[in-house]
Protein backbone atom coordinates (compact mmCIF):
# COMPACT_ATOMS: atom_id res chain seq x y z
CA UNK A 1 0.00 0.00 0.00
CA UNK A 2 2.38 2.27 0.59
CA UNK A 3 4.41 1.51 -2.55
CA UNK A 4 1.30 1.93 -4.51
CA UNK A 5 0.60 5.69 -2.60
CA UNK A 6 3.71 6.70 -3.43
CA UNK A 7 3.37 5.92 -6.95
CA UNK A 8 0.18 7.87 -7.13
CA UNK A 9 1.69 10.21 -5.25
CA UNK A 10 4.06 10.75 -7.33
CA UNK A 11 1.97 10.53 -10.68
CA UNK A 12 -0.15 13.31 -9.09
CA UNK A 13 3.15 15.04 -8.77
CA UNK A 14 4.01 14.80 -12.50
CA UNK A 15 0.73 15.79 -13.34
CA UNK A 16 0.36 19.03 -11.19
CA UNK A 17 4.26 19.67 -12.53
CA UNK A 18 3.00 19.39 -16.64
CA UNK A 19 0.39 21.17 -15.98
CA UNK A 20 1.87 23.80 -13.80
CA UNK A 21 4.43 23.78 -17.05
CA UNK A 22 2.15 24.63 -19.74
CA UNK A 23 0.57 27.74 -17.56
CA UNK A 24 3.84 29.09 -17.01
CA UNK A 25 4.76 28.40 -21.02
CA UNK A 26 1.62 29.77 -22.25
CA UNK A 27 2.81 33.82 -22.05
CA UNK A 28 5.75 33.12 -23.60
CA UNK A 29 4.00 31.53 -26.57
CA UNK A 30 1.88 33.72 -26.97
CA UNK A 31 4.48 36.16 -27.08
CA UNK A 32 5.97 34.70 -29.91
CA UNK A 33 3.34 34.57 -31.89
CA UNK A 34 2.67 38.27 -31.51
CA UNK A 35 6.01 38.84 -32.28
CA UNK A 36 6.37 36.81 -35.35
CA UNK A 37 3.00 38.51 -36.45
CA UNK A 38 4.46 42.36 -35.57
CA UNK A 39 7.46 41.52 -37.93
CA UNK A 40 5.19 39.93 -40.80
CA UNK A 41 3.18 42.79 -40.54
CA UNK A 42 6.53 45.28 -40.97
CA UNK A 43 8.33 43.33 -43.57
CA UNK A 44 7.28 43.14 -47.17
CA UNK A 45 5.90 40.10 -48.74
CA UNK A 46 8.44 39.54 -50.92
CA UNK A 47 12.34 41.19 -50.67
CA UNK A 48 14.79 40.84 -53.67
CA UNK A 49 18.68 41.23 -53.31
CA UNK A 50 21.41 41.51 -56.27
CA UNK A 51 24.55 40.64 -54.94
CA UNK A 52 27.12 42.47 -55.71
CA UNK A 53 25.15 45.56 -56.29
CA UNK A 54 28.28 46.50 -58.28
CA UNK A 55 30.82 45.15 -59.98
CA UNK A 56 33.34 45.82 -63.30
CA UNK A 57 33.68 43.27 -65.91
CA UNK A 58 34.75 42.35 -69.71
CA UNK A 59 33.64 42.51 -73.03
CA UNK A 60 33.10 38.44 -74.04
CA UNK A 61 33.94 37.55 -70.73
CA UNK A 62 30.71 36.25 -68.04
CA UNK A 63 29.92 38.51 -65.56
CA UNK A 64 27.62 36.63 -62.43
CA UNK A 65 25.54 38.11 -59.86
CA UNK A 66 23.73 36.14 -56.90
CA UNK A 67 19.69 37.07 -56.90
CA UNK A 68 18.03 36.28 -53.32
CA UNK A 69 13.94 36.12 -53.43
CA UNK A 70 12.30 36.05 -49.79
CA UNK A 71 9.45 35.23 -49.35
CA UNK A 72 7.74 37.11 -45.86
CA UNK A 73 4.30 35.20 -46.61
CA UNK A 74 2.93 32.54 -44.67
CA UNK A 75 1.76 30.16 -47.80
CA UNK A 76 4.29 29.22 -50.46
CA UNK A 77 4.09 31.40 -53.82
CA UNK A 78 6.02 31.31 -57.14
CA UNK A 79 7.67 34.54 -58.36
CA UNK A 80 8.44 35.84 -61.82
CA UNK A 81 12.10 37.23 -62.66
CA UNK A 82 12.00 40.68 -65.09
CA UNK A 83 15.24 42.73 -65.92
CA UNK A 84 15.59 45.76 -67.24
CA UNK A 85 18.61 48.28 -68.18
CA UNK A 86 20.62 49.23 -70.93
CA UNK A 87 21.65 45.98 -72.38
CA UNK A 88 19.50 43.48 -71.21
CA UNK A 89 20.20 41.30 -74.38
CA UNK A 90 23.66 40.54 -72.66
CA UNK A 91 21.51 38.34 -69.93
CA UNK A 92 22.35 34.72 -70.69
CA UNK A 93 19.07 32.81 -70.14
CA UNK A 94 18.22 31.53 -67.12
CA UNK A 95 15.68 31.22 -64.25
CA UNK A 96 12.38 33.05 -65.42
CA UNK A 97 10.30 31.71 -62.17
CA UNK A 98 11.25 30.73 -59.17
CA UNK A 99 9.60 29.26 -56.13
CA UNK A 100 9.85 30.22 -52.41
CA UNK A 101 8.64 28.30 -49.28
CA UNK A 102 6.90 30.15 -46.81
CA UNK A 103 8.88 32.47 -44.70
CA UNK A 104 11.90 31.02 -46.75
CA UNK A 105 14.15 32.63 -49.04
CA UNK A 106 15.93 31.64 -52.49
CA UNK A 107 19.06 32.26 -54.89
CA UNK A 108 19.58 32.21 -58.49
CA UNK A 109 22.38 33.39 -60.65
CA UNK A 110 21.95 36.15 -63.18
CA UNK A 111 25.28 35.85 -65.80
CA UNK A 112 26.25 38.37 -68.03
CA UNK A 113 27.98 37.98 -71.33
CA UNK A 114 28.75 41.62 -72.51
CA UNK A 115 29.31 41.93 -76.57
CA UNK A 116 29.81 44.44 -79.24
CA UNK A 117 32.04 47.93 -78.61
CA UNK A 118 29.55 49.45 -75.37
CA UNK A 119 31.84 49.99 -72.89
CA UNK A 120 30.80 52.61 -69.66
CA UNK A 121 28.82 51.90 -66.35
CA UNK A 122 25.19 50.02 -66.91
CA UNK A 123 22.16 50.19 -64.90
CA UNK A 124 19.83 47.37 -64.26
CA UNK A 125 16.87 46.43 -62.56
CA UNK A 126 15.26 42.89 -61.56
CA UNK A 127 12.26 43.12 -60.77
CA UNK A 128 9.93 39.94 -58.98
CA UNK A 129 6.49 39.82 -58.45
CA UNK A 130 3.82 37.19 -57.24
CA UNK A 131 1.64 34.85 -59.65
CA UNK A 132 -0.42 34.34 -57.49
CA UNK A 133 -0.83 37.57 -56.18
CA UNK A 134 0.52 40.38 -58.52
CA UNK A 135 0.32 43.12 -56.82
CA UNK A 136 2.82 41.63 -54.97
CA UNK A 137 6.17 42.71 -55.99
CA UNK A 138 9.78 43.97 -55.25
CA UNK A 139 12.61 45.41 -56.83
CA UNK A 140 16.52 45.79 -56.87
CA UNK A 141 19.12 47.72 -58.85
CA UNK A 142 22.57 46.87 -59.45
CA UNK A 143 24.95 47.52 -62.31
CA UNK A 144 27.87 47.08 -64.67
CA UNK A 145 31.04 48.38 -65.10
CA UNK A 146 32.72 47.36 -68.76
CA UNK A 147 35.85 49.00 -68.65
CA UNK A 148 36.23 52.06 -71.31
CA UNK A 149 38.22 55.35 -72.02
CA UNK A 150 35.05 57.28 -72.62
CA UNK A 151 31.82 56.79 -72.99
CA UNK A 152 28.75 58.80 -74.02
CA UNK A 153 25.87 58.36 -71.08
CA UNK A 154 23.28 60.20 -72.57
CA UNK A 155 22.74 62.60 -75.63
CA UNK A 156 19.60 64.50 -76.78
CA UNK A 157 18.32 67.30 -78.84
CA UNK A 158 15.68 69.69 -78.29
CA UNK A 159 14.60 72.96 -80.84
CA UNK A 160 13.62 75.98 -79.55
CA UNK A 161 12.86 78.83 -82.37
CA UNK A 162 15.39 78.32 -85.17
CA UNK A 163 17.44 76.82 -82.69
CA UNK A 164 18.74 73.39 -82.30
CA UNK A 165 20.42 72.65 -78.67
CA UNK A 166 22.17 69.32 -78.19
CA UNK A 167 22.77 67.92 -74.33
CA UNK A 168 24.96 65.05 -73.74
CA UNK A 169 26.40 63.52 -70.58
CA UNK A 170 30.21 61.73 -70.95
CA UNK A 171 32.02 59.48 -69.11
CA UNK A 172 35.67 58.70 -68.91
CA UNK A 173 37.20 56.63 -65.95
CA UNK A 174 39.76 59.62 -65.47
CA UNK A 175 40.88 62.85 -66.78
CA UNK A 176 40.60 62.80 -70.91
CA UNK A 177 40.72 65.34 -73.31
CA UNK A 178 37.64 64.81 -75.70
CA UNK A 179 37.46 66.44 -79.01
CA UNK A 180 34.38 65.92 -81.33
CA UNK A 181 31.10 67.49 -82.75
CA UNK A 182 27.27 67.94 -82.71
CA UNK A 183 26.27 67.46 -86.28
CA UNK A 184 22.16 67.80 -87.38
CA UNK A 185 20.98 66.05 -90.32
CA UNK A 186 17.39 65.98 -92.74
CA UNK A 187 14.97 63.32 -93.38
CA UNK A 188 17.02 63.19 -96.61
CA UNK A 189 20.53 62.55 -94.96
CA UNK A 190 21.76 66.24 -96.07
CA UNK A 191 24.33 67.71 -93.31
CA UNK A 192 22.68 70.97 -91.83
CA UNK A 193 25.71 72.24 -89.80
CA UNK A 194 28.14 71.09 -87.38
CA UNK A 195 29.43 72.44 -83.80
CA UNK A 196 32.86 71.18 -83.18
CA UNK A 197 33.72 71.06 -79.10
CA UNK A 198 36.64 70.34 -77.22
CA UNK A 199 36.01 69.37 -73.56
CA UNK A 200 37.48 67.92 -70.70
CA UNK A 201 36.11 65.34 -69.07
CA UNK A 202 37.04 63.38 -65.03
CA UNK A 203 34.23 61.08 -64.45
CA UNK A 204 31.09 62.59 -65.89
CA UNK A 205 30.08 65.86 -67.34
CA UNK A 206 27.50 67.46 -68.99
CA UNK A 207 28.20 68.71 -72.83
CA UNK A 208 26.04 71.14 -74.77
CA UNK A 209 26.17 72.66 -77.50
CA UNK A 210 23.55 74.84 -80.20
CA UNK A 211 22.83 75.34 -84.13
CA UNK A 212 20.84 77.99 -85.77
CA UNK A 213 21.13 76.85 -89.42
CA UNK A 214 21.02 80.36 -91.71
CA UNK A 215 17.36 78.72 -93.14
CA UNK A 216 14.45 78.17 -91.25
CA UNK A 217 14.27 74.82 -90.12
CA UNK A 218 11.03 73.14 -92.39
CA UNK A 219 8.70 71.11 -90.48
CA UNK A 220 9.42 67.04 -90.59
CA UNK A 221 12.12 64.62 -89.07
CA UNK A 222 16.08 65.22 -88.37
CA UNK A 223 18.75 63.58 -86.69
CA UNK A 224 21.10 64.62 -84.60
CA UNK A 225 24.39 63.32 -83.42
CA UNK A 226 27.53 63.64 -81.50
CA UNK A 227 30.67 61.97 -82.20
CA UNK A 228 34.24 61.56 -80.48
CA UNK A 229 37.06 61.13 -83.37
CA UNK A 230 36.40 58.28 -85.55
CA UNK A 231 36.00 55.90 -82.40
CA UNK A 232 32.26 56.79 -81.33
CA UNK A 233 29.35 58.32 -83.14
CA UNK A 234 25.54 58.20 -81.18
CA UNK A 235 22.82 59.25 -82.89
CA UNK A 236 19.37 60.99 -81.67
CA UNK A 237 15.82 61.31 -83.86
CA UNK A 238 13.50 64.19 -83.12
CA UNK A 239 10.43 65.85 -85.22
CA UNK A 240 9.39 69.39 -85.86
CA UNK A 241 5.63 69.88 -85.83
CA UNK A 242 4.13 71.51 -88.54
CA UNK A 243 3.68 75.51 -87.97
CA UNK A 244 1.70 77.66 -90.49
CA UNK A 245 2.29 81.93 -89.66
CA UNK A 246 1.54 84.07 -92.20
CA UNK A 247 1.84 88.15 -91.71
CA UNK A 248 1.39 90.97 -93.77
CA UNK A 249 2.96 94.48 -94.01
CA UNK A 250 1.30 97.35 -96.64
CA UNK A 251 3.59 99.87 -97.78
CA UNK A 252 1.48 103.00 -99.14
CA UNK A 253 3.35 105.95 -101.04
CA UNK A 254 1.76 108.89 -102.53
CA UNK A 255 2.76 110.41 -105.86
CA UNK A 256 0.70 113.13 -106.35
CA UNK A 257 -2.48 111.53 -108.40
CA UNK A 258 -1.79 108.18 -107.51
CA UNK A 259 -0.70 106.00 -104.58
CA UNK A 260 1.49 103.04 -105.24
CA UNK A 261 0.94 100.39 -102.63
CA UNK A 262 2.83 97.40 -101.74
CA UNK A 263 1.88 94.20 -99.90
CA UNK A 264 5.07 92.28 -98.01
CA UNK A 265 4.05 88.80 -97.41
CA UNK A 266 6.22 87.12 -94.98
CA UNK A 267 6.14 83.05 -93.86
CA UNK A 268 6.76 83.50 -90.15
CA UNK A 269 5.93 79.39 -90.06
CA UNK A 270 7.76 76.13 -90.91
CA UNK A 271 5.80 74.98 -93.62
CA UNK A 272 6.45 76.02 -97.26
CA UNK A 273 3.38 78.28 -98.28
CA UNK A 274 2.03 77.31 -102.34
CA UNK A 275 -0.59 79.20 -104.42
CA UNK A 276 -0.95 81.56 -101.17
CA UNK A 277 -4.41 83.85 -102.00
CA UNK A 278 -4.18 87.90 -101.19
CA UNK A 279 -8.11 89.38 -101.04
CA UNK A 280 -7.64 93.25 -101.19
CA UNK A 281 -10.69 95.58 -101.06
CA UNK A 282 -10.35 99.31 -102.22
CA UNK A 283 -13.35 101.42 -102.10
CA UNK A 284 -14.74 102.58 -105.61
CA UNK A 285 -15.60 106.88 -104.56
CA UNK A 286 -15.39 109.77 -106.27
CA UNK A 287 -12.15 110.38 -104.80
CA UNK A 288 -11.05 106.84 -106.52
CA UNK A 289 -10.28 106.81 -110.26
CA UNK A 290 -8.96 103.55 -111.42
CA UNK A 291 -6.55 100.65 -110.02
CA UNK A 292 -3.79 98.81 -111.97
CA UNK A 293 -3.97 95.42 -112.10
CA UNK A 294 -3.32 91.86 -114.06
CA UNK A 295 -6.10 91.28 -115.83
CA UNK A 296 -8.93 89.02 -115.17
CA UNK A 297 -8.13 89.25 -111.60
CA UNK A 298 -10.64 92.27 -110.00
CA UNK A 299 -14.14 92.98 -110.03
CA UNK A 300 -16.27 95.16 -108.81
CA UNK A 301 -18.96 94.52 -106.47
CA UNK A 302 -21.04 97.29 -104.74
CA UNK A 303 -19.05 100.50 -105.33
CA UNK A 304 -15.89 98.25 -104.40
CA UNK A 305 -12.88 96.96 -105.77
CA UNK A 306 -12.00 93.03 -105.19
CA UNK A 307 -8.46 91.79 -106.08
CA UNK A 308 -7.37 88.66 -105.86
CA UNK A 309 -3.42 88.04 -106.12
CA UNK A 310 -1.95 84.51 -106.32
CA UNK A 311 1.26 83.77 -104.77
CA UNK A 312 3.45 80.62 -106.02
CA UNK A 313 5.08 80.03 -103.27
CA UNK A 314 6.64 80.91 -100.34
CA UNK A 315 9.83 79.52 -98.17
CA UNK A 316 9.65 79.72 -94.62
CA UNK A 317 11.28 83.07 -93.62
CA UNK A 318 10.84 84.63 -97.03
CA UNK A 319 9.20 87.24 -97.90
CA UNK A 320 6.58 87.87 -101.35
CA UNK A 321 5.81 90.96 -102.32
CA UNK A 322 2.59 91.78 -104.37
CA UNK A 323 2.21 95.49 -105.80
CA UNK A 324 -0.15 97.88 -107.03
CA UNK A 325 -1.16 101.42 -108.33
CA UNK A 326 -4.47 103.79 -107.17
CA UNK A 327 -4.63 106.59 -109.10
CA UNK A 328 -7.04 109.44 -107.49
CA UNK A 329 -8.23 112.90 -108.32
CA UNK A 330 -9.96 115.59 -106.28
CA UNK A 331 -13.86 115.28 -107.59
CA UNK A 332 -14.01 118.96 -108.66
CA UNK A 333 -11.95 118.16 -111.67
CA UNK A 334 -12.74 114.62 -111.79
CA UNK A 335 -15.07 115.08 -115.06
CA UNK A 336 -12.57 117.01 -116.90
CA UNK A 337 -9.81 114.70 -116.68
CA UNK A 338 -12.40 112.13 -117.15
CA UNK A 339 -13.35 113.77 -120.72
CA UNK A 340 -9.88 114.09 -121.74
CA UNK A 341 -8.92 110.48 -121.28
CA UNK A 342 -12.32 109.80 -122.99
CA UNK A 343 -11.69 111.77 -125.86
CA UNK A 344 -7.74 110.59 -126.10
CA UNK A 345 -8.88 107.10 -126.35
CA UNK A 346 -11.29 107.91 -128.90
CA UNK A 347 -8.31 109.13 -130.82
CA UNK A 348 -6.45 106.42 -129.86
CA UNK A 349 -9.10 103.83 -131.43
CA UNK A 350 -9.44 106.12 -134.29
CA UNK A 351 -6.09 106.18 -135.13
CA UNK A 352 -5.50 102.44 -134.10
CA UNK A 353 -7.96 101.55 -136.24
CA UNK A 354 -7.09 103.27 -139.30
CA UNK A 355 -3.31 102.55 -139.24
CA UNK A 356 -1.72 99.83 -140.54
CA UNK A 357 -1.15 97.05 -138.06
CA UNK A 358 0.93 93.81 -137.34
CA UNK A 359 -0.60 91.09 -134.69
CA UNK A 360 0.99 87.80 -133.70
CA UNK A 361 -0.41 85.01 -132.02
CA UNK A 362 -0.03 81.28 -131.89
CA UNK A 363 -1.95 77.85 -130.89
CA UNK A 364 -0.31 74.28 -129.55
CA UNK A 365 -0.49 71.27 -131.66
CA UNK A 366 0.78 69.40 -129.11
CA UNK A 367 3.09 69.51 -126.27
CA UNK A 368 5.90 70.80 -127.99
CA UNK A 369 4.78 71.59 -131.11
CA UNK A 370 2.99 75.40 -131.91
CA UNK A 371 1.35 76.99 -134.95
CA UNK A 372 2.68 80.58 -135.43
CA UNK A 373 0.42 83.18 -137.01
CA UNK A 374 1.33 86.75 -138.07
CA UNK A 375 -1.61 88.95 -139.11
CA UNK A 376 -0.77 92.18 -141.37
CA UNK A 377 -3.65 94.63 -141.93
CA UNK A 378 -3.76 97.67 -143.74
CA UNK A 379 -7.17 99.37 -142.95
CA UNK A 380 -4.94 102.60 -144.32
CA UNK A 381 -6.93 104.48 -147.12
CA UNK A 382 -3.59 104.39 -149.23
CA UNK A 383 -1.49 101.07 -150.75
CA UNK A 384 1.36 100.10 -149.06
CA UNK A 385 4.34 99.59 -151.22
CA UNK A 386 7.90 97.21 -150.35
CA UNK A 387 5.90 95.64 -147.60
CA UNK A 388 7.95 93.15 -145.80
CA UNK A 389 8.05 91.31 -142.96
CA UNK A 390 10.35 90.03 -140.42
CA UNK A 391 10.07 87.62 -137.77
CA UNK A 392 12.90 85.73 -135.28
CA UNK A 393 12.67 82.22 -133.47
CA UNK A 394 14.72 81.36 -130.33
CA UNK A 395 17.79 79.03 -130.79
CA UNK A 396 15.63 77.28 -128.30
CA UNK A 397 13.00 76.13 -130.94
CA UNK A 398 13.24 75.03 -134.32
CA UNK A 399 11.48 76.19 -137.61
CA UNK A 400 9.55 72.84 -139.49
CA UNK A 401 10.22 74.33 -143.21
CA UNK A 402 8.22 71.24 -144.67
CA UNK A 403 5.24 72.24 -143.15
CA UNK A 404 4.71 76.18 -143.91
CA UNK A 405 1.09 75.94 -145.89
CA UNK A 406 0.84 79.90 -146.59
CA UNK A 407 3.61 82.60 -148.55
CA UNK A 408 7.06 80.98 -147.86
CA UNK A 409 9.33 83.14 -146.41
CA UNK A 410 12.79 83.35 -147.06
CA UNK A 411 14.60 81.64 -144.00
CA UNK A 412 18.04 82.01 -142.81
CA UNK A 413 20.17 81.06 -139.83
CA UNK A 414 21.43 83.84 -137.68
CA UNK A 415 24.76 84.26 -135.77
CA UNK A 416 23.02 83.32 -131.86
CA UNK A 417 21.62 80.46 -133.48
CA UNK A 418 18.70 81.41 -133.69
CA UNK A 419 16.21 81.59 -137.08
CA UNK A 420 14.87 84.64 -139.02
CA UNK A 421 12.17 84.72 -141.46
CA UNK A 422 11.65 86.97 -143.92
CA UNK A 423 8.07 87.39 -145.88
CA UNK A 424 8.59 89.86 -149.35
CA UNK A 425 5.02 90.88 -149.61
CA UNK A 426 5.27 94.08 -152.22
CA UNK A 427 2.29 95.80 -152.32
CA UNK A 428 -0.71 96.05 -150.09
CA UNK A 429 -3.62 97.60 -151.30
CA UNK A 430 -6.20 99.72 -148.93
CA UNK A 431 -8.31 97.43 -146.13
CA UNK A 432 -6.06 94.32 -147.65
CA UNK A 433 -4.66 91.43 -145.05
CA UNK A 434 -1.98 88.72 -145.01
CA UNK A 435 -2.21 85.60 -142.56
CA UNK A 436 1.79 84.25 -142.51
CA UNK A 437 1.89 81.18 -140.99
CA UNK A 438 4.57 78.59 -139.97
CA UNK A 439 5.25 75.97 -137.49
CA UNK A 440 8.14 75.57 -134.58
CA UNK A 441 8.98 73.19 -132.56
CA UNK A 442 9.78 73.59 -128.60
CA UNK A 443 13.78 72.11 -127.47
CA UNK A 444 12.78 72.57 -124.11
CA UNK A 445 10.48 71.98 -121.95
CA UNK A 446 8.45 74.73 -120.18
CA UNK A 447 7.68 78.02 -121.19
CA UNK A 448 9.70 80.00 -124.16
CA UNK A 449 9.05 83.57 -125.23
CA UNK A 450 9.53 84.79 -128.71
CA UNK A 451 9.89 88.19 -129.50
CA UNK A 452 7.46 90.54 -131.96
CA UNK A 453 7.72 90.52 -135.60
CA UNK A 454 8.12 93.87 -137.36
CA UNK A 455 6.56 95.53 -140.30
CA UNK A 456 8.02 97.93 -142.46
CA UNK A 457 6.38 99.52 -145.79
CA UNK A 458 6.60 102.85 -147.54
CA UNK A 459 3.61 105.34 -148.29
CA UNK A 460 2.67 108.50 -150.26
CA UNK A 461 4.42 110.09 -152.69
CA UNK A 462 6.90 110.84 -150.95
CA UNK A 463 7.86 107.29 -150.31
CA UNK A 464 7.78 107.47 -146.54
CA UNK A 465 9.42 104.71 -144.95
CA UNK A 466 7.62 102.97 -141.92
CA UNK A 467 8.30 100.47 -139.30
CA UNK A 468 5.97 98.63 -137.07
CA UNK A 469 6.43 96.08 -134.03
CA UNK A 470 3.92 93.37 -132.98
CA UNK A 471 3.19 91.96 -129.70
CA UNK A 472 5.74 89.66 -128.11
CA UNK A 473 4.18 85.57 -127.62
CA UNK A 474 5.29 82.92 -124.87
CA UNK A 475 5.22 79.31 -125.61
CA UNK A 476 4.01 76.60 -123.38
Amino acid sequence: MKARSAFCFKSAFSLKSADNMKKSMLPVLVSFTLILTAVSALASPVEVTVQPASQSGKLYSPIAYNLTITNNQGFDDIFQIVYSGDHVEWIMPGMIAKKVHAWSSEETEIVFYPTGASKGIYDFEASVNSLRYPDVKASAKFSLDIAYDFNVKSFSSSVSGNTVNFNAVMQTPEEKILNGAFSLRDSSGNTIGSVPFTETVNGEKAITGSLTPDEKLLAGTYTSSISIGNEMTVFYTFSIQPVRSISQKVEETSNGFSKDVMVSITNEGNVIEKDYLLQQKIPLDPMTGMMTKPAGNCRDEGGVMICNYLVGEIKPGATAHVTYTLSYWPAFNGYIILTVIVISMVLFSFLRVTNPRILKRHSSRGEDSHNIFIQVTNPFFHRLNDVVVRDCVSPLAQVLHDEIESTRPVIRKLEDGGTELIWKLGEMKPREERILQYKVRSLVHGSLKMPGAHLRFTTGKGEKKMKLASNGITLG
